[in-house]
């Protein structure tokens, strides 16, 4: 699934190909995804309009227009790509001026789009919590939210209320590099870890975005091209192999539903 840093990667690639370019058509292959409004008022409203910048918030895409925004969220499978040629996958096809082709594809079908002019409210955007990398990502923020909490730390962080953007990837990468064990409970975590866990944070959402994002399996970029982030990698996925940094064999267990790979060594 995209987290922030795929999302970002997204949002810079598409920007100057899209930016500034009139929408003339708007084709929708599979009208489900399309969230608000209907699918025949999503393709009517988007037409005539002009793309005039490319925003993120956590793993939302927002594509301003001189009216409006369209929402985007990629979901497990999701991809919004600019292609000359129809891509696999494709169920929307935005026809831009210039010959630009923009097309959201998705394997899995779980991807969301809404076109929003009006004072419509997209939950899930409007409760996002404070992004990593912000000035609102605090220990005061945080400290007092995980005492609240009797779910495990990892569970915590990946709440998107509590922080944005995150996901499983870079919750595995933070808690390692934080020393942290993913299935501590959130009120066990000591005041004086909350610096590390921020800084740790930070610290993997920065090297996802410099590394263009991770890609195992179905994450490209708006160009159609693939991350590297993957090859840096400390932990996730990679349950069962010698940890990097002392050499304990990585465990694997899942919290919350997730997978989940730690140092039984490193992370206490």
């Amino acid at each position: 699934m995209p987290e922030l840093p795929e999302v970002e990667q997204v949002r810079k690639t598409l920007l100057p190909h899209i930016k500034g370019k009139k929408i003339n058509k708007v084709d929708v292959f599979l009208p489900r995804l399309i969230q608000y409004p209907t699918a025949d008022m999503f393709e009517k409203k988007l037409k005539g309009r002009t793309m005039l910048d490319v925003g993120r918030r956590g793993k939302y895409l927002l594509l301003q227009t001189d009216k409006g925004t369209l929402v985007v969220h990629l979901r497990m499978t999701g991809a919004l790509v600019v292609s000359a040629e129809e891509p696999p996958y494709a169920k929307v096809k935005f026809t831009l001026s210039d010959k630009i082709n923009l097309w959201f594809t998705d394997i899995r079908t779980f991807g969301t789009l809404y076109y929003v002019d009006d004072d419509f409210e997209i939950k899930g955007l409007a409760s996002l919590g404070p992004e990593p990398l912000s000035k609102d990502l605090t220990v005061d923020y945080l400290f007092p939210l995980a005492q609240k909490s009797r779910k495990p730390v990892k569970t915590f962080i990946l709440d998107q209320t509590i922080i944005a953007g995150l996901g499983n990837i870079y919750a595995d990468e933070a808690l390692f590099l934080a020393g942290i064990k993913p299935t501590r409970l959130a009120c066990d975590v000591e005041k004086k870890e909350i610096p590390n866990l921020i800084k740790a944070i930070n610290q993997v959402i920065s090297q996802g975005i410099k590394n263009r994002g991770t890609t195992f399996r179905d994450y490209k970029d708006g160009e159609g091209k693939k991350g590297n982030n993957q090859n840096y990698l400390m932990v996730y996925s990679r349950g069962g192999k010698p940890c990097k940094k002392c050499g304990s064999i990585l465990e694997k267990t899942k919290v919350g539903g997730r997978g989940t790979v730690y140092c039984p060594k490193c992370q206490k």
